[in-house]
């Protein structure tokens, strides 16, 4: 067997979030020389959208750790893993195939959220294109939002990962400040409410609806440059509901420009038709000299 192998898949178990529990059977599995195999592991983790830290773990998910020997060596290569969540109190289930290389590494943790539908921003490293670059070259490190579309399956059954890239130009600081969310009046609290949501978690905060503090729970919506704000019941709050004074006043402007449209537009019929002709006018006659 590969110690040197043997010892980086260890590593990779761990930097994936999947601890030490399966460095038995992957050893086991080594020492036989399969070709190819597949390593389970499960865990129950809260919602994701639990407010209170001790609630049950109703989330249930399944991975399944693929492995592939090199047909040239006796080095093996980790090179994707499925995932299945399966929720409380619904049938449904969300799986994914996650690339490690072409996913950018997605760990466990990372994983949960994408198929809980909520948006991940990871610091990643980017292939380099010119295959004859100078040895030594660092890749570059960027900061890249992930999110999945949970609506549609592609051809091998995985839901298309939408990626974002800081070109995209989603601010968080910009999509926070455009709500009257309560406790974000200093640097430090945006901050974290920022730091919150780039992890993929639910932001658990007040917003002022008239003058009534509501309790809401936010999440990032890279794509439509945006947050979402959902009420206690798991309702999204759309902005005429924030803005009802704003939206009512525009309504009221609307209304009125096609009013005053209308108006002009009766006026102008009444004043002259195309089909009806002017009178003639007598003509005068000419003096004779």
């Amino acid at each position: 067997m590969n110690e040197n192998n043997f010892e980086y898949l260890k590593k990779t178990l761990d930097g994936l979030g999947f601890g030490s529990k399966l460095n038995d059977v992957l050893e086991s599995a080594i020492r036989r020389e399969m070709p190819s195999f597949s390593l389970g592991i499960s865990s129950q983790r809260r919602p994701l959208e639990a407010t209170d830290p001790n609630n049950a773990r109703t989330d249930h998910l399944a991975f399944n750790i693929n492995f592939n020997r090199s047909k040239d060596s006796d080095v093996y290569f980790l090179n994707n893993y499925d995932v299945i969540l399966s929720k409380a109190n619904t049938s449904a289930v969300v799986s994914q195939n996650f690339d490690l290389a072409r996913d950018h590494r997605v760990t466990a943790i990372q994983a949960h959220k994408l198929l809980s539908g909520l948006a991940v921003e990871k610091e990643v490293f980017l292939r380099n294109k010119d295959e004859n670059q100078e040895g030594g070259r660092q890749p570059e490190k960027i900061n890249m939002w992930f999110k999945l579309n949970l609506d549609v399956t592609d051809a091998y059954g995985n839901h298309p990962l939408r990626t974002f890239r800081p070109e995209y130009g989603y601010d968080l600081t910009d999509a926070l400040g455009k709500y009257p969310i309560k406790g974000l009046d200093n640097h430090e609290k945006m901050q974290q409410a920022i730091a919150t949501l780039k992890s993929g978690n639910y932001l658990q905060a007040e917003i002022m609806i008239g003058k009534k503090a509501i309790p809401v729970s936010i999440t990032a919506n890279p794509q439509m440059k945006t947050i979402d704000i959902y009420d206690k019941n798991r309702m999204e709050v759309r902005d005429e509901t924030i803005f009802a004074e704003r939206t009512v006043k525009e309504q009221s402007n609307t209304s009125q420009v096609e009013d005053s449209s209308n108006m002009k537009k009766t006026g102008q019929h009444q004043e002259s038709s195309p089909w009806q002709q002017s009178p003639e006018q007598p003509q005068s006659k000419k003096r004779s000299r």
